[in-house]
């Protein structure tokens, strides 16, 4: 693992601590939620097979959180291929391919789930600035024993 990816790791394990990932309780409702179908463009996911994806609407990047109001069941093309960081409405509208029916009926699926389930779907702003000062600090030690090591080893070269 690199510094760079220890830095990553060290960020999202302190985002875990205010915003935990779903149980496994909570992966079942949100599969019984959207009736084991991808949410944006339908298919059948069998979940013994692993082929359903828990994917964010608002991505954990951009504040969201982990609560059942921000996740929803994917296909793995429409989160890893196509999704990726649009916008869930917009990219609905896309799957849809000019369905008004369709993208309105997928849409309120979505819009449902939301409202059924507790919880923001980002962080506030309070707990923004928490895990930023948290991870400024921890960074602070982390880089300075990194620069540490990295200077004794090229010492011992």
């Amino acid at each position: 693992m690199t510094p760079s990816q220890a830095r990553n790791a060290i960020k999202r394990s302190l985002q875990a601590l205010i915003d935990p990932k779903p149980t496994a309780q909570q992966k079942h409702q949100i599969w019984d939620g959207f009736q084991h179908q991808c949410a944006f463009c339908g298919c059948s996911l069998n979940q013994s097979q692993r082929q359903g994806h828990i994917d964010h609407l608002i991505p954990e990047s951009q504040g969201g959180t982990n609560r059942l109001a921000n996740l929803i069941l994917t296909c793995a093309p429409c989160n890893g291929d196509e999704k990726l960081d649009k916008d869930w409405q917009a990219f609905l509208k896309y799957k849809c391919d000019g369905d008004l029916p369709l993208y309105e009926q997928r849409l309120a699926c979505i819009l449902h789930w939301q409202q059924s389930q507790p919880g923001p779907v980002t962080l506030s702003p309070a707990q923004q600035q928490q895990l930023n000062d948290a991870f400024a600090q921890v960074n602070t030690v982390y880089s300075s024993a990194v620069a540490q090591l990295r200077a004794q080893n090229k010492n011992t070269q």
